[in-house]
């Protein structure tokens, strides 16, 4: 499952940010207007077969449609602390307190 309203925020921002219309959108996903609106207000999710052809049309990572950080852009050191929250349950639950996740 994936977060639809991060892809929603994304089609909106890289279809500005592009200049890409969303009738060229529809066009490269074999969709009318009326469906690629939807899926841009978020009304309706975006078929997963369709998520490589809007990273192609609008020229961006999966990373960036569904707004998560790209892992290969981590320093060494926060992939080093990562791996130790992975690896150390009392750590988790630390931090996990922390930051308010149950």
């Amino acid at each position: 499952m994936y977060d639809d309203t991060a892809i929603s925020r994304s089609l909106k921002k890289y279809l500005a940010k592009h200049r890409v219309q969303q009738k060229e959108l529809a066009f490269a996903c074999n969709k009318t207007e009326g469906t690629i609106s939807h899926w841009v207000e978020g009304r309706v999710k975006v078929p997963v077969n369709y998520i490589p052809v809007i990273c192609e049309v609008l020229d961006i990572t999966l990373y960036e449609l569904f707004d998560i950080p790209d892992p290969s852009l981590l320093s060494e050191q926060e992939k080093a602390v990562i791996s130790e929250y992975r690896n150390d349950e009392e750590l988790k639950l630390i931090i996990n307190r922390l930051i308010n996740k149950k």
